[in-house]
């Protein structure tokens, strides 16, 4: 851009300070964990006011969704207007005054001809100011130096003495610029070359070309959108401006400390990333946890139907271990967890720990021994309270995040209940339980799912994942492979028995209780004491028999076994359901009935009936092989047939064996006919047999 132009334009921006004022600085930032966060501007303003908010063109969606202003006393809002998306020289030569092709300032001035402008000219060292309208801009070329003699060689002439004269050289120039205003003293011609500058006394001019200058500075990065917010009022006035934008998800690690002596204690950071292009200087943070439905609804650009992408679901690992949390409703499958007692950490397995024992002389107290310290050291600095299906942990000091960083907010720092436990489930190892924690929520606070790094006395223990904990909630942390416990687990044992058996209008129904059984030895080859969780799948059809309370969760159970050092155990679980068989006795198979008919649990006359139906069935099967018989032998007698009557058309009719042959197909003929009659009887008795089975079926009550 011309040196010029830059100075005018800049004046120009100067000048239209009555109209935009600064943007309003960041007051608060609430994070949420559905990727969005909610950005708040708090300040003041005077008279009408444009704040202009400049954002990315990701951003654009959201805030059109989702953006609020206030006008606390007394002012109103106006229509707010933003950067469209058409190109930027397109944008520009929608003003009033088009700068898009970067014209000159003669140009410049000849567009605005018509215009009032205010002149300052520089004359004899000072300065004189004019006022008029432009009339025109004209240019006339100006001698810059003495016309140049030519020479024959100078014009390229051959043959042509270079010394020799053959005229003059037109004198070099260059083009000069006036402007021609119309001032109350008449017509005014001022040489463009001594103008400082000048300013449009025309306000809507002025505005535009003002407008013009910003998106001009906008369109220098192209991903970047001007929002101008406009309030109408008059004097000072709280204002607020708050939207939505994209965020990343805010997330919570926590150290569990589990001392030799006295509750453990658990301490929560959040980690929070600024990733907008502003600094946030001392700005209330909330931390939201749940999943709010947000959504991006594309308002700033034309909308065009497109075909949806399928994108097929990704499988997640089996690996961190996240046990499942109990189900508290019913009281009879309940268990309560122990507070764990002073000392308790010594029953714990972990890996890498090493004795506290006392402090050596002027050593550092080891992390074990310096609890109450590490509680003192660090200060929580949010307070929690509920947002409906929501809990937000509110920030209470002021925090400030440089642009593109991120910082740790220590949340929570409070001792909690946690008991020592071993958690066995074979599907996620054969052999081996998992070393954990049973964490009890003592604090006011909803824990949200993160990672937790353990801690056991002076070392460390190991990692694990929990899900959201309620106040008063429980949770089961897994962080290491128990490998002093070994645990095997026996076949399944099942039987049935047969409770009740009746035949009913053709159909037997029996009710069967069905018992399985799960045996679990478990060997105890560490030196310290365990308590193991067994955990099983958890089937609603079955009923749990042995033991007779167990804690249950969605779709387990968990049995207790406590676990002396260097000692063994067991647990058989038992479980029953009841099934209800039924069987149609008209068409059930026959093994089916000789099944059902040894069943020890029948009643006599059940047996008879069976007996009868077997029988019956039997008689039918005979009558309907006789059918078979008679029609294999119409089919051989046919065959047969077919073999003399091609013998026959080789032999003379007068023959002897002809005549044999015609007196054979006779007999054939006859016993054909005698088998047909008697598979029609056949199909009768069959029919008759099977209605008569039918009929006694359907009246069986028993």
């Amino acid at each position: 851009m011309q040196t010029w132009m830059l100075a005018v334009l800049i004046t120009l921006a100067l000048g239209a300070g009555a109209y935009c004022q600064p943007m309003l600085p960041i007051t608060r930032v609430v994070l949420f964990r559905s990727g969005v966060g909610y950005i708040e501007r708090t300040g003041t303003i005077d008279g009408n006011a444009t704040l202009t908010l400049m954002l990315r063109e990701p951003q654009m969606n959201d805030l059109l969704k989702s953006m609020v202003l206030i006008d606390f006393d007394g002012g109103r809002i106006q229509t707010v207007q933003y950067t469209p998306r058409d190109p930027l020289a397109r944008t520009l030569s929608s003003y009033a005054i088009n700068i898009a092709d970067n014209p000159s300032r003669a140009m410049l001035l000849t567009r605005l001809r018509g215009v009032p402008i205010e002149v300052r000219v520089r004359q004899s060292e000072a300065l004189t100011t004019l006022q008029g309208t432009i009339l025109s801009v004209e240019s006339q070329p100006v001698r810059t130096g003495p016309p140049v003699p030519e020479t024959s060689a100078s014009r390229g002439l051959p043959g042509a003495a270079p010394s020799g004269f053959s005229g003059w050289q037109a004198p070099p120039t260059r083009e000069e610029y006036w402007l021609n205003l119309l001032t109350e003293q008449g017509v005014q011609t001022v040489p463009l070359a001594d103008v400082v500058n000048f300013r449009l006394l025309d306000e809507r001019l002025q505005r535009e070309l003002s407008n013009a200058l910003q998106t001009l500075a906008s369109g220098l990065d192209n991903t970047r959108k001007a929002v101008e917010l406009r309030f109408e009022g008059s004097g000072r006035r709280r204002v607020l401006v708050g939207y939505i934008t994209e965020m990343p998800l805010w997330k919570m690690s926590y150290r569990l400390v589990i001392p030799q002596a006295g509750k453990p204690l658990l301490q929560g950071w959040a980690i929070v990333e600024n990733t907008t292009d502003e600094d946030w200087n001392r700005v209330q943070v909330s931390l939201v946890s749940g999943r709010p439905i947000s959504f991006i609804q594309n308002l700033y650009e034309p909308l065009y139907i497109r075909r949806p992408i399928f994108r097929p679901p990704l499988e997640e690992g089996l690996e961190p271990y996240l046990p499942e949390a109990a189900i508290p409703a019913a009281p009879e499958m309940d268990v309560e967890a122990e507070p764990m007692a002073p000392g308790a950490a010594e029953s714990v397995p972990h890996v890498g720990r090493g004795g506290a024992g006392a402090m050596r002389r002027g050593a550092p107290p080891a992390l074990g021994e310096s609890l109450e310290e590490m509680k003192r050291s660090i200060e929580s600095v949010a307070q929690g309270q509920a947002l409906g299906p929501l809990f937000e942990y509110r920030v209470q000091v002021p925090v400030s995040i440089e642009r593109q960083r991120s910082a740790m907010l220590p949340v929570i720092n409070q001792t909690v209940e946690a008991e020592p436990v071993s958690l066995y489930n074979p599907s996620r190892h054969a052999v081996h339980p998992f070393a954990g924690v049973r964490l009890i929520n003592t604090t006011e606070l909803t824990l949200m799912e993160g990672a937790v790094t353990i801690y056991y006395g002076d070392s460390y223990g190991g990692d694990a994942l929990i899900d959201t904990i309620e106040p008063k909630g429980e949770r089961i942390l897994t962080y290491a492979l128990d490998t002093g416990v070994e645990v095997r687990r026996d076949q399944q044992d099942s039987r049935a028995e047969i409770l009740t058996l009746k035949i009913t209008r053709g159909v037997l129904q029996q009710q069967i209780r069905q018992r399985r059984t799960n045996r679990y030895s478990l060997v105890n080859r560490d030196r310290r004491a365990r308590t193991v969780l067994v955990e099983q799948p958890y089937d609603g059809d079955w009923q749990l028999i042995e033991p007779s309370q167990a804690e249950r969760t969605r779709t387990l159970y968990r049995f207790r076994v406590a676990l002396e050092a260097g000692g063994s155990s067991s647990l058989q679980v038992v479980e029953e359901r009841t099934v209800e068989e039924r069987y149609a006795l008209l068409t059930v198979n026959e093994d089916t009935l000789q099944v059902l008919l040894r069943n020890a649990q029948a009643s006599e006359a059940v047996r008879h009936a069976l007996q009868e139906i077997l029988n019956r069935r039997r008689q039918i099967s005979e009558l309907q092989t006789a059918i078979t018989n008679r029609e294999e032998r119409i089919r051989a007698i046919e065959k047969d047939q077919e073999r003399i009557r091609a013998n026959m058309a080789q032999l003379d009719r007068a023959s002897d064996l002809y005549k044999q042959y015609v007196q054979k197909l006779t007999e054939q003929e006859r016993e054909i006919e005698q088998a047909r009659q008697a598979i029609e009887n056949l199909k009768q008795r069959v029919q008759n047999a099977q209605r008569e089975l039918a009929d006694y079926i359907q009246n069986l009550n028993i």
